[in-house]
């Protein structure tokens, strides 16, 4: 057949019907920079996938992989050697033979090949398209998985020319990992896993098993190794498997296959060589199943099923189907499908609602709970609260509704019944938030306990899980209560939240001098507009809950070891500003292996948890913002943590957020606002939260600007900012060193006071920052002056800024217009993709022009004048073309200001 002229296709898509499916097919997929994919499952099996065609696959987490675990850039060169492989001798009637490498990415790239991508609407399916034409054949490679058989590859192959073909097909996985090489050996010494590696194949059924021949530890200890992985193929008659490499070279050069039956001590593989032939029309299918940390009970069992091909096939494929049935009824139970007549927005509802459900997870049996399910979450909490319940739990009914649990738990009048009867959430399918796109997050799935029942659990960076169970509770409203209750019990004492929330209770992040990217801090701003859409949805969802709950004393905090240093410290260095208590995190964790997760929690002198108000609760991290609010500016960031998004580290410490301010003007509005329906005079507030508040009042109150339009001068922007932070400083001081030490009313109309006199300076605030573009501003520079100053310099137009000033709730209809058209004006609008960007396109300076520095520094400071005369070249030089440079290795000002101090320690400067 002669090769057709062709034009190089290009890239389009569109959504088609496949195989009784609805796929986003891409065409052309190959012109496209490589891109990742991940394709999720209802069970443990995960799949990370390059269009490339490298990828990592596994069971529950990174010690559970089949392929080693790689970084996204590393995944797309994987297809160099790992996973798919595939070479095919086709011979056309009185022809020669012709090799073809489907999906090959290293040869140079062959125009007259027509590749295509699908990916079905639940996206737990890839299909690899390739038609060659001059061949007249296609091959499908599809991806897809199941709890019974795991990572299952079909593969396709079609006649579609008018003559029959005879092919010579090499087809597998290579790299396959045994079971049981940890992410470090993997990353650090992978040599000597490969020493530990035996792979043992069945010869009466092809099965494949990857194995250590025993765990690998430095320790003098035995250590068996039990478990392996496996693969199998099924679909090819008269098969043979191959275990190395070099049968990839025996194959290309047309000699005999190798008998393997067993390889040691070299990364392992599994290549199956057959022959057949296609007529016109006809199609050859196979699948390839591969899975991990498989039993001998297991692995006899499967070897048994592989005996009886025709079943094998009829029950993988039904396995495939249940597993696309599962995913779908739990999207489907987070109302993720809708029939709009525009499929691009279904397949984006549906995927936004997956990906939801995978971080958050959604309710085992609806509102449905179970009292054994409920004891058990009692004992994990709290061992003693558990033991003094056993007549509660033993009244309850075998299932009930987490209604009628929270009633219950309320008659009983105890504070932490109650409190665990909110924070009961029984949901299952979460995982922790982590792919190779994102090294630093480590990923563990597990929806089902070694019962065999559904794994009741959820794990979740804080800003993401309340992210998405703010959605889920579009669907379920009614553990909106219940959500609430764990975000505001999981905040501290100073009106933050920790780093990661669980079904036990919290983690926080630990220093550790060894490891570079440990580091501590809270992040600020998403906890107010998280906690406040939560309670904006209780509050039009379940008219009187919120309410109720203000003035009920069953809330407390949790007692992370940080501890925010005094005021001077901060405004002294703002970048290191929390230390971590060594003490207080041991005896944490003694309290923990005690008591429960309770442990965690934020006791009294006489061992009781201190039990709060909602309101309390919610009053806190208002304060906690105002005691760090720079008029005219924004919140300070100077909790060792970015506001808003990472890009933003560099803030950290000089930053203030006028997003954060934006946030806290539509905070502080709702709490006025449920402070008003209030049926109480008064509610009970621990006392130093009320010296706090009125402390703080009193400085709003006594400092307002005469001219609200008028920006303040620098030295009274600092009175203020110095007066908040030592009132947040004195209160601190007291709690860290004694908790609380009791509770007293404080006034509603109190509390509505100082929200309305906080409000005029955070409103104000904001219109200040209005640019003369009508824009926001979304963040302000801090520098602190030698005489008591406080300045402020913006820095460029930002997407935040302009979302969070739309969702502040202060401008008028015809502002949020003015602000719309403003924003379609300006540079963050791409008219190429209709489209905003979250900062303005910029080109970066080279590095040559970096670290220019104008002569005129010379003789504003004559020390480093002298240095350059004196060829001291410590601090400042000159290159040869006679220009200014710093040091080469200052990292940044706080380097070269020690430096500085170094040099003018020395009796010569």
């Amino acid at each position: 057949m002669a090769a057709k002229q062709m034009t190089p296709p290009s890239t389009t898509g569109e959504f088609v019907e496949m195989d009784g499916e609805v796929y986003y097919r891409i065409r052309a997929y190959d012109r496209m920079a490589p891109f990742l994919m991940n394709i999720p499952g209802d069970s443990d099996l995960w799949l990370f996938l390059s269009s490339s065609g490298g990828l990592t696959a596994g069971r529950r987490d990174t010690a559970g992989c089949l392929f080693p675990y790689e970084t996204v850039d590393k995944l797309h060169d994987g297809h160099c050697h790992t996973g798919p492989v595939t070479w095919i001798r086709a011979r056309l009637a009185g022809g020669q033979a012709r090799l073809w490498q489907p999906f090959s990415a290293s040869l140079p790239a062959d125009e007259s090949l027509e590749r295509s991508l699908y990916k079905n609407i639940p996206g737990n399916r890839v299909v690899f398209e390739e038609f060659n034409p001059e061949l007249g054949l296609r091959i499908r490679m599809r991806w897809s998985g199941c709890e019974e058989f795991g990572l299952v590859r079909t593969v396709t192959l079609e006649n579609l020319a008018a003559e029959p073909i005879e092919v010579d097909l090499l087809d597998g996985l290579r790299n396959i990992l045994p079971f049981g090489v940890e992410l470090a050996l993997q990353e650090h010494a992978s040599s000597l896993a490969d020493a530990y590696k035996q792979v043992d194949l069945d010869a009466d059924t092809g099965l494949a098993i990857y194995s250590l021949t025993s765990r690998i530890t430095d320790r003098a200890e035995a250590l068996e190794a039990l478990r392996a992985n496996t693969v199998w193929m099924t679909g090819l008659a008269a098969s043979r498997v191959a275990l190395s490499l070099e049968s990839v070279s025996t194959f290309l050069a047309g000699n005999a296959w190798p008998v393997e039956t067993v390889m040691t001590g070299r990364r392992g593989h599994y290549l199956v060589r057959a022959r057949f032939s296609l007529p016109p029309g006809a199609a050859q299918r196979w699948h390839l199943a591969a899975d991990a940390g498989r039993s001998q009970v297991e692995i006899a069992a499967l070897r048994e099923r592989i005996t009886d091909s025709r079943k094998l096939e009829q029950d993988l494929e039904e396995a495939l189907r249940r597993a696309t049935q599962g995913l779908v009824g739990i999207v489907a139970s987070a109302d993720g499908l809708q029939d709009t007549g525009l499929p691009e927005a279904d397949g984006h509802h549906f995927a936004n609602v997956l990906f939801n459900c995978l971080r958050g997870g959604v309710p085992d049996r609806n509102y449905r709970v179970g009292r054994q399910e409920f004891g058990d979450f009692l004992e994990r909490r709290s061992r003693s609260l558990a033991a003094r319940s056993q007549g509660f739990l033993a009244s309850l009914p075998g299932e009930m509704s987490s209604h009628e649990l929270v009633a219950a738990a309320l008659q009983t009048g105890d504070p932490d019944l109650q409190r665990l009867g909110h924070e009961y959430l029984p949901f299952y399918f979460s995982r922790r938030h982590g792919d190779p796109s994102r090294p630093w997050n480590r990923f563990e799935i597990r929806v089902r306990d070694q019962d065999g029942t559904r794994a009741l659990r959820y794990e979740g960076n804080w800003r993401d899980i309340f992210q998405n169970w703010e959605a889920l509770c579009a669907s379920y409203p009614l553990f909106l209560p219940g959500i609430v209750a764990r975000f505001v019990n999981a905040s501290t004492v100073d009106g933050f939240n920790p780093y990661r929330i669980t079904q036990d209770g919290v983690d926080w992040e630990v220093p550790d001098e060894r490891d570079p990217w440990s580091h501590i801090g809270y992040w600020g701003d998403h906890q107010l507009i998280y906690l406040l859409r939560l309670l904006e949805a209780l509050r039009s969802c379940l008219p009187g809950a919120l309410e109720d709950l203000l003035a009920r004393g069953i809330f407390c905090y949790t007692n992370v070891p940080y501890r925010l240093k005094p005021y001077a410290d901060i405004a002294a260095n703002p970048r290191t500003t929390i230390q971590f208590d060594v003490g207080l995190n041991e005896r944490v964790a003694r309290d923990v292996a005690a008591e429960g997760f309770d442990g965690q929690l934020l006791h009294r002198s006489d061992g009781g948890i201190h039990h709060v108000t909602l309101l309390e609760k919610l009053l806190v991290p208002a304060l906690s913002k105002l005691s760090n609010f720079v008029p005219d500016g924004g919140i300070w960031m100077n909790t060792q943590r970015p506001e808003w998004n990472d890009a933003n580290n560099a803030l950290v410490g000089s930053g203030v957020s006028v997003v954060t301010l934006c946030h806290l003007r539509r905070y502080l509005a709702f709490l006025l606002a449920i402070s008003g329906e209030s049926r109480h005079a008064d509610v009970r507030v621990s006392s130093e939260v009320v010296g706090w508040l009125r402390e703080t009042h009193s400085i709003l109150r006594n400092d307002s600007p005469a001219d609200p339009a008028i920006p303040l001068t620098p030295p009274a922007r600092r009175r203020i900012l110095d007066a908040l932070g030592e009132a947040f400083g004195e209160y601190r001081a007291r709690v860290y060193a004694q908790g609380f030490q009791g509770v007293e009313p404080l006034a509603v109309r109190e509390v509505q006071d100082f929200l309305r006199t906080a409000l005029a300076h955070v409103e104000r605030s904001i219109r200040i920052n209005r640019r003369a573009d009508g824009l926001y501003h979304s963040y302000n520079l801090l520098e602190f002056g030698l005489t008591g100053e406080a300045s402020l310099r913006p820095l460029e137009v930002m997407l935040e800024g302009q979302v969070a000033a739309l969702n502040s709730g202060l401008l008028d209809s015809e502002e949020a217009v003015a602000l719309l058209e403003g924003l379609y004006a300006s540079r963050l609008y791409r008219s190429d993709q209709d489209s905003f960007m979250l900062y303005p396109e910029k080109v970066l300076p080279g590095f040559m022009d970096r670290n220019r520095l104008p002569e005129a520094l010379l003789r504003s400071v004559p020390l480093l004048a002298s240095l350059l005369e004196a060829g001291d070249r410590s601090i400042l030089e000159r290159d040869a073309s006679g220009v200014l440079r710093f040091h080469g290795d200052f990292r940044n000002a706080a380097d070269l200001g020690a430096a500085l101090d170094r040099l003018c320690a020395t009796e010569r400067w």
